[in-house]
């Protein structure tokens, strides 16, 4: 079963995750519940996930066992990373240049377009990032440390606006009653949202609908899994995994049963580094396309 964090009482050194991992036989990871990207499953109490089930595949090629899954609030794993008390996310999230600023991203493992759920018929007649920002009085929800709430603020919605919420169930409930208008995710988020929270026939997605924009260009999203920039083995071997098991076909079976279709499958070519170009990347990072 997964632990609530706790400090790492082992000595580590820079760029010894891999070894250390291998020697240990586990790979301890930091994972939030929130499906499909991670979650404990209600019936069984098994860990799973898009992250882990791709995450764990990768790491049993490289010698390493198991995943050691520890429970944390979004907002810790970044901090906790830092203070070594895990390796990586068992969950991939956005990979953003300001996140790359602090902590190292693997590859992309998918693409997402953004999208608002709204209530049914779309009262509030919401298709776009600016149409959030048109009326002060709409409200737009978004989880907790998301990359939305910055794109939200760029394309004009007012702090006062934006209610954010810890869990994705509560967003989706605050919607359903009416305290929000809007609750920003990708879209294969929001669609599981509805299945996992309720809301069929209530809430829908906003169709058509245009998501945050940069440079003229509708911003797409991209998630991988966070490590430390200082792990330089783990990010190449783990990255080359990654690599083959995309063009193989293993990706996409393995993520297919959470929900990921193939034109979710990340462009051919695109790395972290070229998502991040300014990050540090340290001397022996590899770029695998």
């Amino acid at each position: 079963m997964p632990k609530v964090f706790e400090r790492r009482s082992d000595a580590a050194t820079a760029d010894d995750s891999l070894a250390r991992a291998r020697r240990q036989g586990y790979l301890r990871a930091a994972f939030i519940n929130l499906k499909p990207l991670s979650y404990v499953d209600d019936k069984t109490g098994n860990f799973t996930g898009s992250g882990p089930a791709v995450a764990g595949a990768i790491l049993k090629k490289l010698g390493i066992k198991n995943l050691d899954p520890v429970l944390i609030e979004f907002d810790a794993i970044i901090p906790g990373l830092l203070d070594r008390r895990w390796d990586m996310s068992a969950f991939p999230f956005y990979i953003t240049p300001k996140r790359c600023a602090q902590v190292a991203f693997t590859n992309p493992m998918a693409q997402y377009r953004e999208g608002a759920l709204v209530k049914a018929g779309n009262p509030k007649n919401l298709h776009s990032y600016t149409d959030l920002a048109k009326d002060p009085a709409v409200k737009v929800g978004i989880g907790t440390g998301n990359a939305e709430i910055d794109w939200a603020k760029q394309a004009g919605v007012k702090q006062e606006q934006i209610v954010l919420f810890p869990e994705e169930a509560l967003g989706v409930e605050a919607l359903k009653e009416g305290r929000i208008d809007a609750f920003l995710n990708g879209d294969l988020s929001l669609v599981l949202d509805v299945k996992e929270y309720g809301g069929a026939g209530q809430l829908e997605l906003a169709k058509p609908f245009t998501g945050p924009m940069e440079h003229g260009k509708e911003i797409i999203a991209y998630g991988g899994w966070a490590m430390r920039h200082d792990d330089v083995s783990l990010l190449n071997a783990f990255n080359q995994q990654l690599e083959m098991m995309v063009k193989s076909g293993e990706l996409q079976k393995l993520q297919g049963p959470f929900g990921y279709t193939p034109d979710m499958l990340p462009p051919p070519g695109v790395t972290a580094k070229d998502l991040c170009p300014a990050a540090p990347w340290k001397p022996g990072y590899k770029v695998f396309k």
